[in-house]
Formats: C-alpha cells, sequence, structure tokens
C-alpha cells in the first residue's frame, strides 16, 4: 500500500524530492493568517530584548523560525560544532511542552489533563510550522500519550516504524524530506543504540552531562554517513560540544515559551523573563564559538552510496547483536 502510493505519487508524473513550503504558513489562509501574525510578532519580541545571534537561537529553538542563517559566522560555528539541529524545533521540544503542560495540570491519567495537553501540542505542532520532524514526534508522543492512559506498554521501535509509514502514506514526499530522515534516523539511534550508551557512560559518571553524551552518540550513530553524504562534513567535536551544551537547551526552550506567551500578552514581563534566559544563551553561544574555531573542529568527509548502505548494514547487525543481548539478559533475570 505505502510503496504504490509512493510510486503513485512520486513516479506518476510529479515530483517528491523538491523542497516545500509547510501550507501552515500560507498567511492567505486562515491557520496559516494566525500563525504567520504569532510568529511575526515573537520575532518582534525577542529582537526587541535579545542581541544577535541569542534571538535567532532563541527563535529557532522554541518556534523553529530559521533567522540563523543572517547571522553567517554564528550559523558556521553550529555546523562546525555539530549542533545547528538545535535551532530547529523536532520531537524534544514537542516533549518538553508535553510535559510542561502537564507538569502544570496534574497527572497525565485524566482525560482532561490529557486532551487539553494533546491540543496544546498540536497548536504548537501547527506554530512551529508543522515540519516532518514536528509532525513524527506529536505523532509518536499521541500514540504513546494514549497507550500509557490506557495502561498499554509500547516498544518504541515499532511506534516509530508504524508513526513514520503513516506519515508517508498520507504524503510521500517525506520519505524524501532530509529534515524527515535526520529525525527518523536520530530517533531510531536513541532507541536501538541508547541503552548501551547509557550503560556505558553511567558506570563513569552519573552526572546529567554524561546522559546527554549518550543520547548524542546514539543519535551519531546512525545519522553522520546521511550528513556525510549530502553535505560532504563530519563535526569531530560535536560529541563533546553537546555534552557541554545540550543542558541549557531544554532550559532556554521552556523560559523562552513562557517569554513568548507572556510577552505578548504583559509586554512589560518580557524584559523580566529576557534577564533569566540571557545567561543560557549565552553559554550555549560562547561554547559553540569557542569549539568551532579549533582547525580540528570538523572534516571533509563525504561517503558515497555504497559505503553508506554497508555503513548501515553494520549498524543494523550491531543493533541485532544488542536486542539479542538485552533479551538474553531479561530471560536470566
Amino acid at each position: 500500500m505505502v510503496c504504490v502510493r509512493v510510486y503513485l505519487n512520486c513516479f506518476g508524473g510529479k515530483v517528491c524530492t523538491e523542497k516545500r513550503e509547510s501550507q501552515l504558513l500560507n498567511s492567505d489562509k486562515f491557520l496559516g493568517k494566525i500563525v504567520s501574525d504569532i510568529r511575526i510578532k515573537s520575532t518582534e519580541l525577542a529582537r526587541k530584548n535579545f542581541p544577535s545571534p541569542h534571538s535567532e537561537l532563541l527563535l529557532g529553538m522554541v518556534i523553529g523560525i530559521n533567522d540563523i542563517d543572517k547571522v553567517p559566522s554564528f550559523e558556521k560555528a553550529l555546523k562546525e560544532s555539530g549542533t545547528i539541529h538545535v535551532v530547529v524545533v523536532s520531537g524534544f521540544n514537542i516533549s518538553l511542552v508535553f510535559g510542561l503542560i502537564i507538569g502544570v495540570l496534574g497527572s497525565r491519567y485524566k482525560l482532561k489533563n490529557l486532551l487539553i495537553a494533546q491540543t496544546c501540542t498540536l497548536f504548537y505542532a501547527f506554530l512551529s510550522g508543522f515540519e516532518p520532524p514536528v509532525i513524527r514526534a506529536w505523532v509518536m508522543g499521541s500514540i504513546a500519550a494514549w497507550a500509557k492512559y490506557y495502561g498499554r506498554s509500547v516498544d518504541g521501535f515499532r511506534l516509530l516504524m508504524f508513526s513514520g509509514l503513516v506519515m508517508v502514506l498520507i504524503d510521500p514526499y517525506f520519505l524524501f524530506s532530509l529534515s524527515f530522515q535526520l529525525s527518523f534516523l536520530a530517533t531510531l539511534g536513541l532507541i536501538l543504540y541508547g541503552e548501551f550508551f547509557s550503560k556505558v557512560l553511567s558506570s563513569i559518571s552519573k552526572s546529567v552531562l554524561f546522559e546527554d553524551l549518550a543520547a548524542t552518540l546514539s543519535a551519531q550513530v546512525t545519522v553522520w554517513p546521511l550528513i556525510s553524504f549530502h553535505f560532504g562534513t563530519v563535526s569531530l567535536v560535536s560529541p563533546l560540544v553537546n555534552m557541554l551544551s545540550l543542558w541549557t537547551v531544554p532550559i532556554s526552550t521552556i523560559l523562552g515559551t513562557i517569554f513568548i506567551l507572556l510577552g505578548s500578552l504583559l509586554p512589560f514581563l518580557s524584559k523580566i523573563m529576557a534577564i533569566f534566559i540571557y545567561p543560557f544563551l549565552d553559554i550555549f553561544v560562547r561554547l559553540n564559538v569557542f569549539f568551532s574555531q579549533f582547525y580540528f573542529s570538523s572534516r571533509g568527509i563525504q561517503v558515497n552510496l555504497i559505503k553508506m548502505s554497508l555503513y548501515y548494514l553494520f549498524a543494523s547487525l550491531w543493533a541485532i547483536s544488542l536486542a539479542r543481548r538485552r533479551r538474553k539478559e531479561y530471560e536470566t533475570k
């Protein structure tokens, strides 16, 4: 069914590989006008209260406004340090917003709370442009939330595959979207290799920094070949920079969301909120700029399709081996 739909839409006289703009950002439509107005006001608010590149960083983190290319030096620093993913709204943002709302409302096992949280995260997804990584995260998060509500366990791997198939079935273009591919592979890496790296690094330290390092290494296993294939470069300092700076992202995102909400309603509060947000943004900016200056921060490495396919074959075999080991450990308990 999926293959037939992909063929009819992508090879039946249509083109799937060209970049498409989100219809939700079309200001000629009612919903698009609302989203566009909010994004414009948010941009004005951020630029009034933060210098560059802090304002561009905040807007990218919170609502996915990609203005970072207006600061070429900082954009280059993010690419060199391997943290460019931070200025794009992803599944991480969806989970943060969902967790924040549930934290305010109380138990996630109350139907009213769950419906409110789902509605708010859906609106947040609309606000960020409903890009492929956000759609994937919202679908996965929604299914997982309802499964927990009904007391069902959810297998992350199956949930990811189901979400991906649903998205491709609805719009085959997603299959050729680089943002969808990277988001899908990063999540897959966390599911397949996250436990392995967590165990290894937790034996060294229980610090949150090492938790971030474990997540970074898990995602890097699956995404670096695709990045190398498309961009011809690989960041060598990415694991270190992510470990040192990622802890600032959830704090900046949560405070930034509150900043935009309160600042839009009560402008005088925006200046107060900015005082608390700025240090976290500044730490992130300074760390990335510092590490990007090293000559070895990134290297020009480009893998071809054959090498990439062989790499993913071996990565799959490793994932199968880890799964078998986990099964044996579970059976012996």
